[in-house]
């Protein structure tokens, strides 16, 4: 069984004990919902490789080294848009946790320029797409380390 098979029958089994009495989890990716789904990360992670997050900066490398594992293995961003959606989740949730950022969706002039999905917010109003970053991690590989994102926009936030 591939990495990724086994990250997805864990990562099925904890999103489903996540989930409502429908058995259904929505990802309407509103900011209420997205420390939920940065938790089923923490899950997934710690019942799959023993990896432990515990929403540390340093745990970003954690979630490079999954993201590229799936990518290594030829897995595609669409097939595995939850995971990754999960995964951004939890790189969002230790920029709030670490550098007092909030969670947010894009106002309008953000949405014309690109953004389209909840991100998180730091003090000085600046927005960022940690789910995006995940994405562009499997398409692009480690020139979009997640690691490194954490890094500069805590770097931006000493400005």
């Amino acid at each position: 069984m591939s990495f990724f098979d086994r990250f997805l029958s864990i990562f099925s089994l904890v999103f489903t004990a996540s989930t409502s009495e429908t058995n259904e989890l929505s990802l309407d990716l509103m900011p209420d919902k997205a420390k939920s789904l940065a938790e089923i990360a923490v899950q997934t992670a710690e019942k799959m490789r023993g990896k432990h997050l515990d929403y540390s900066p340093e745990s970003l490398k954690v979630i490079d080294q999954l993201v590229l594992g799936f990518r290594e293995e030829g897995n595609t961003a669409e097939a595995m848009n939850r995971t990754l959606v999960v995964l951004g989740c939890y790189v969002g949730e230790v920029m709030v946790r670490s550098l007092g950022y909030k969670w947010d969706n894009p106002n309008k002039k953000e949405m014309s320029v690109g953004f389209s999905i909840t991100g998180v917010r730091a003090s000085n109003g600046s927005f960022s797409n940690p789910i995006g970053k995940v994405f562009k991690l499997m398409e692009n590989g480690k020139e979009d380390s997640v690691a490194w994102f954490y890094k500069v926009a805590s770097s931006e936030r000493l400005r």
